[in-house]
């Protein structure tokens, strides 16, 4: 069967909007998916298919919050709270535990350190932002892409580095 230009352009066309209608279709089914695994949800939103989600019983997400693409959420032994309009931009990573650096013993085998990983409302965690154990981000905190934050943050921060100190506050 040969076909001629304006029946190609016709074909690229319907697949180009059957491969959108598919991807759609996915991302939601992903986000409906994942939302039922967690330990809570409060609804509107988006969770990207390509997030990384564990132990999701112990991660708790407030109203309108955002998880972008090729986030890591991994409570371990603790728990990771967001609180409503939170957005993570690509690449963030939210650890609650960690392996034991004691110089006696093999680390993968050490008991884990863990503490609660609490995000404020209205608070925006940059691209590839990481979030150590026992951390809370203040209400409306701003994380710079690619930051560490090991510490607490106060509200309406804004902070940067690794290790991330802030740099300014939102006014």
């Amino acid at each position: 069967m040969r076909f001629n230009k304006k029946d190609l352009v016709k074909i690229d066309f319907w697949k180009f909007v059957l491969k959108s209608l598919l991807n759609q279709y996915a991302e939601s089914a992903s986000t409906r998916g994942k939302r039922k695994l967690l330990g809570g949800f409060g609804g509107g939103g988006e969770i990207y298919p390509s997030a990384s989600i564990r132990q999701h019983r112990q991660i708790f997400i407030g109203k309108e919050v955002t998880i972008g693409p090729k986030c890591t959420l991994w409570p371990g032994t603790g728990k990771i709270i967001l609180k409503d309009d939170v957005l993570l931009g690509p690449g963030v990573q939210i650890f609650a535990s960690n392996h034991g650096l004691k110089k006696e013993g093999i680390i993968r085998l050490q008991e884990f350190v863990s503490g609660d990983v609490v995000i404020g409302s209205d608070c925006w965690l940059g691209a590839n932002s990481i979030i150590t154990a026992g951390v809370t981000l203040g209400q409306g905190t701003v994380v710079a892409a690619g930051s560490v934050v090991t510490k607490d943050t106060p509200d309406y921060s804004i902070v940067a580095g690794v290790p991330a100190k802030i740099i300014a506050y939102r006014q």
